[in-house]
This record gives structure tokens, C-alpha cells and sequence, in this order.
């Protein structure tokens, strides 16, 4: 997997049951640890991957692509998901 700065024509989205199977093995997390992680899908037309979150944050807007919580920064959160553990 591969992570980059900039995604182009992003998808963001929680992994299928099958995705957060293959993720969690991967990370070498066991079943019952995923309770308390959430596997996120990132699909690109620049890339694709996965991440391993305890809570996630989608927002548009801002120039600062590792999303620091400046002044003036004009964000809008469009998705926001944690586990239910």
C-alpha cells in the first residue's frame, strides 16, 4: 500500500466485512482487538489503500494536507466515524 499527499476523485469509505477481515489480519490485529479499530477504504484514481483508524474525520476544504487545525482554515466536515466499542 501506498500513501500519498494528494488524492484525485477520492472515495472514503468503512471497509466491507471482507475488507476489515483482510485489513485487520494484516495489521495483526485479532478479531476481537477490531472491535475497537476502524478499517478505512481509500479509493483514487491516483491510488489505492487502506487505513486502520480509531476514528476517522473527512472534511473539505483547507490547504493544509495533513489537516492542522489552523486559523483560518474553511473546512467542512462531510464524514465522521469511530468504532462502537
Amino acid at each position: 500500500m501506498q500513501l500519498v499527499q494528494q488524492y484525485k476523485s477520492i472515495e472514503l469509505c468503512s471497509a466491507s466485512e471482507a475488507e476489515a477481515q483482510e485489513i485487520l489480519a494484516f495489521s495483526g490485529i485479532s478479531p476481537s482487538g477490531g472491535q475497537r479499530h476502524l478499517p478505512v477504504v481509500l479509493r483514487s484514481t491516483s491510488g489505492s489503500g487502506f487505513v486502520l483508524c480509531r476514528s476517522v474525520t473527512a472534511a473539505r476544504g483547507g490547504e493544509d494536507p495533513v489537516g492542522s487545525d489552523l486559523d483560518g482554515e474553511d473546512r467542512q466536515v462531510i464524514w465522521s466515524s469511530r468504532p462502537q466499542a
